[in-house]
């Protein structure tokens, strides 16, 4: 049973000068949930639906730290320490005073390897007890159980003209979300690598480019105007971090010409996801 729109007043919106508030419809708002730290902000909010969306695609432990709305740092593995610390490892610089993402509880181990570095907030399912008091050491640091919040099935925009409204995307991401179109096959660890990126490209602001080795990604880009700026921006990332090791690639735009094949395959990318459509497939 849902309760009535609640309108809640936020400090000010993405800039001080902008008035904003939140209208929530659900019994529980997000705010419920938050643990610990200043109330979340406007700007805090668009970030966790942006990373929760994305961690939604994941199942086995993995790690999300987003920055400005996009992941900035993702990885993968058997268990959620390990996790962090390849996502961490991703992209150090960018993951400064991001939040982080994860789909396990927070145990005091893990807890205390956070609190060595600068982040805003932390999002679990739910925190050890330890961790909670280890954590909420640091001043004004914002703790945030998983919200348990109806996922609407349409996703809408306000645009000046009105707001547009479409369904959700929620296509399942696997070995039959992709189709070998080359002659050559790949091994199932690339395969799975290529999946990780796949999930992990649909969530980021076209044109947009995934790199990733391990379930870890190593270099992303979003956001660019054509699509050979947003590979050499990944590529760039992924040498100052990654140097030689191999990797694969998931791209939102379409490869329509050699010149993006030709630089991947000069850096070491060993198999390439691409929307089918264009002309020049």
């Amino acid at each position: 049973m849902k309760s009535k729109n609640k309108k809640i007043l936020l400090r000010y919106g993405e800039n001080p000068n902008q008035k904003a508030y939140l209208i929530s419809n659900n019994l529980k708002t997000v705010f419920d949930y938050q643990i610990n730290g200043k109330k979340l902000s406007y700007n805090n909010i668009i970030d966790l639906d942006s990373g929760l969306r994305c961690l939604n695609e994941f199942s086995e432990p993995t790690c999300i730290i987003v920055k400005h709305t996009n992941p900035c740092g993702v990885a993968s593995a058997k268990e959620i320490n390990k996790a962090f610390q390849k996502s961490y490892e991703s992209d150090k610089k960018s993951a400064f005073g991001g939040i982080i993402f994860l789909n396990r509880k927070v145990n005091s181990r893990l807890a205390n390897i956070i609190t060595k570095k600068f982040f805003e907030m932390v999002v679990a399912p739910s925190f050890e007890t330890k961790a909670i008091k280890i954590l909420k050491r640091k001043k004004n640091f914002k703790l945030l159980k998983t919200p348990s919040i109806e996922n609407k099935k349409m996703d809408y925009k306000s645009t000046m003209f009105g707001d547009i409204h479409q369904t959700k995307d929620d296509d399942k991401i696997n070995k039959k979300f992709i189709n070998l179109v080359s002659n050559k096959k790949t091994s199932s660890k690339f395969i799975e690598d290529l999946i990780f990126s796949l999930k992990v490209v649909k969530h980021l602001k076209s044109n947009a480019v995934v790199l990733s080795n391990n379930k870890q990604t190593l270099g992303l880009s979003q956001g660019q105007s054509n699509r050979v700026d947003a590979l050499k921006f990944a590529i760039k990332n992924k040498k100052k971090y990654f140097k030689d090791i191999r990797f694969v690639c998931a791209s939102d735009g379409f490869f329509p010409f050699t010149d993006s094949i030709d630089i991947l395959k000069k850096n070491g990318c060993k198999i390439i996801a691409q929307p089918s459509g264009s002309v020049n497939d």
